[in-house]
């Protein structure tokens, strides 16, 4: 079997930003996590399997690119695989594609943790069984902390239905907050996201941006410690 899956959706007017009706990162990092969570259980290594052994799916970092735009009320077809497994860590890729055209690619980063400790721990019995599906991909580009001295801040601060299965903020709702920050107003080339710390419902999550013309970068601290950092292309 080869280790590849594929479904379509119909993009609603939520899926875009409001002024310029681009597809928003929040709709895209919503499809790759349903992409990765449905292919998981299909394979035997969902979150349902996981938890019964105290584990649990952990993302590190995602990055996609953008080629080509896409319409509001498109039915799009979006596929993922996965790659082989490294030593502790998981890549997963994905495309976008409509009328035929590749319209989205993106690359995301897994550990598994146990979930009572939140370790990462090394998968030494856990693996994809199948054919690998082989298609170009990229690599993730490691965003470094800056000096955050003297960026606007910005406030935010997780509610209930800000979480994920695993108790911690949705990776979803890091993107919500860039958007509602950025208020993007164009559609950008790329966006990139690390995944540095948890944070948990009611922690104050602050919010540093700085813009050198060509991209945004951000971070955000809970506690003073970094909790993620971001950089979008123009």
């Amino acid at each position: 079997m080869e280790l590849f899956y594929k479904t379509t959706y119909r993009l609603r007017p939520s899926d875009f930003r409001p002024k310029n009706d681009t597809l928003s990162s929040v709709t895209l990092l919503d499809i790759f996590q349903d992409l990765a969570g449905d292919h998981a259980t299909q394979l035997g290594l969902g979150f349902e399997d996981f938890i019964k052994k105290d584990l649990i799916w952990v993302i590190v970092s995602t990055r996609y690119e953008i080629y080509e735009d896409i319409p509001m009320y498109a039915t799009i077809e979006a596929s993922t695989w996965p790659r082989k497994k490294g030593r502790i860590d998981f890549f997963r890729d994905y495309k976008i594609t409509y009328n035929g055209k590749t319209c989205v690619k993106a690359t995301t980063r897994w550990v598994i943790a146990n979930v009572n400790t939140r370790k990462v721990i090394i998968p030494r019995d856990i693996d994809f069984d199948g054919e690998y599906h082989e298609e170009e991909t990229f690599e993730i580009d490691k965003l470094k902390e800056f000096d955050t001295t003297g960026l606007t801040l910005y406030k935010f601060v997780p509610q209930y239905m800000d979480l994920d299965h695993n108790g911690h903020v949705n990776n979803i709702k890091y993107a919500v907050f860039i958007e509602n920050v950025l208020k993007l107003e164009h559609q950008i080339k790329a966006f990139s996201i690390t995944y540095v710390k948890e944070a948990k419902m009611n922690d104050e999550i602050l919010l540093y941006c700085k813009e050198d013309g060509t991209n945004y970068d951000i971070i955000g601290k809970v506690c003073d410690e970094v909790c993620f950092i971001a950089r979008i292309e123009r």
